[in-house]
């Protein structure tokens, strides 16, 4: 069932960097180089290819744009929320913050998302 447009306003407030477009939610993630493109649009891939839900995805050198819709509803349902949280979480994720032996080194030739 598509979200009517209060309960989407409600769920884009707890998605960082997600915003509703037309009949989708869609959200770019920078990234520093093709190789860490490649390795998270893959990483997005097998999310999707779990939940049997495929978002729309475009991939340029040094960045992913994710949209997702469901199609077959012609709209945003919780289909598309709770991918977006499991994206989300996946890219937030940094190890550091569990364990300060792991994670990516800060030399910028190894690192591939771009955070803050």
């Amino acid at each position: 069932m598509i979200l009517d447009k209060e309960t989407l306003r409600t769920e884009l407030a707890t998605l960082d960097g997600w915003s509703s477009h037309e009949r989708s939610i869609v959200r770019e993630i920078p990234m520093h180089n093709w190789k860490g493109v490649m390795m998270l649009a893959n990483a997005i891939a097998h999310l999707a290819e779990q939940a049997w839900h495929h978002p729309d995805l475009t991939l340029t050198f040094s960045s992913i744009s994710i949209n997702l819709s469901t199609h077959d509803e012609g709209g945003v349902t919780d289909k598309d929320i709770i991918l977006a949280r499991k994206i989300n979480d996946l890219v937030s994720w940094n190890p550091k913050d569990e364990n300060a032996q792991l994670g990516t080194p800060s030399v910028p030739e190894f690192r591939y998302l771009k955070k803050d």
